[in-house]
């Protein structure tokens, strides 16, 4: 149940390292007006939308392979926005992708903690609300400490990145785990 929550918490990160700062990065990086930055936020909430929906259909199939997709696509879409947010029609897709990204994690990760504490998965739901608030909170921290280090929006994009990356890690770990030791329990 703990690596379960931990998880939610770090995919969260990820996301918010770079949300909690996309209208800065939008007006200072993209040089956006007031109504492309309201469109971009409409654009990420669709993505939102679409991959919560993407996500829900390909977990029912199989939730660690949906993390592993979901994560590594994360990863590979805040390494792009960091290099392409000074441009309008790119960022405008990559905002659009990386919000599909974001929450397709959203419902493996659900299930995940809920099948961890099947004996009372509505408390497990709550806590997991909990978690996914934390990393909204480290996720905000992080971006912020990036900024006060004077390093530039691309290395917020970067940091999220890299959080998404250790959370893509903390997967393949488990997963190589798992097949680890069902070969040794097949064995004996």
């Amino acid at each position: 149940m703990l690596g379960a929550l931990i998880l939610t918490v770090i995919a969260s990160s990820a996301m918010f390292t770079v949300f909690t700062y996309i209208a800065p990065i939008l007006r200072d990086e993209t040089q956006a007006s007031l109504t492309f930055m309201t469109a971009m936020l409409v654009v990420y909430g669709v993505g939102l939308t679409v991959g919560n929906w993407l996500g829900g259909k390909f977990a029912d199939r199989s939730v660690d392979r949906t993390l592993v997709v979901t994560l590594a696509s994360l990863t590979a879409i805040l390494i792009a926005y960091s290099v392409l947010m000074p441009y309008a029609a790119p960022s405008a897709f990559v905002i659009f992708i990386w919000g599909v990204a974001s929450f397709a994690i959203v419902p493996p990760l659900q299930i995940r903690v809920m099948a961890a504490a099947s004996d009372a998965p509505n408390l497990a739901s709550a806590v997991n609300i909990g978690a996914f608030n934390l990393g909204n909170a480290i996720g905000a921290a992080l971006g912020g400490a990036v900024i006060a280090a004077e390093l530039g929006y691309p290395a917020v994009s970067l940091a999220g990145a890299a959080t998404s990356a250790i959370g893509l890690a903390t997967v393949l770990a488990k997963m190589r785990g798992a097949s680890t030791c069902a070969a040794a329990e097949q064995r004996l």
